[in-house]
């Protein structure tokens, strides 16, 4: 989980130097190598987040079958973080991935430089959303794995 909100973290700082790299030119290369880099520890960082949610809720199903007694209602609170998690997480990576495409396009020549803004205003937006839902939804599942087993928060 700490490893899911540093890649985050390093995530959204990738995503503001490509988008300031349009108005700086900081980057010594192409923008094309930037996006390269960021994109990768940008996908294995929604790809970790939902990972640890797959895992997560295949445990908590595990152990409520292990436990007959406790029901299923933990493994249906797993089930509504999902809910609410994964929708936010697929847009992000899909918004980032089109505004990396389209910033590849406009270094190539192909696509105006306004779709790849247009596109990352979106992603911006949409990548405080999904972090904000990822950390509502560690929280929660943090919650249900404490309750379901017993074990008191300080």
């Amino acid at each position: 989980m700490i490893t899911s909100y540093v890649l985050v973290a390093l995530s959204g700082v990738g995503l503001l130097f490509v988008g300031a790299n349009h108005y700086f030119n900081f980057w010594p290369t192409s923008h094309i190598t930037l996006d390269l880099l960021v994109s990768i520890i940008f996908i294995a960082a929604q790809t970790l987040v939902m990972f640890f949610f797959v895992g997560t809720g295949v445990n908590i199903k595990e152990y409520t079958l292990s436990h007959p007694e406790i029901g299923d209602k933990f493994y249906k609170g797993v089930l509504g973080i999902k809910r609410k998690l994964y929708p936010s997480t697929m847009m992000v990576t899909i918004l980032f991935m089109t505004a990396v495409i389209l910033d590849g396009a406009f270094y190539l020549g192909k696509v105006s430089e306004w779709w790849f803004y247009i596109f990352y205003v979106f992603t911006l937006y949409y990548y405080i959303k999904a972090t904000l839902t990822q950390h509502k939804a560690f929280i929660g599942s943090t919650n249900i794995v404490l309750a379901m087993t017993g074990v008191v928060r300080k």
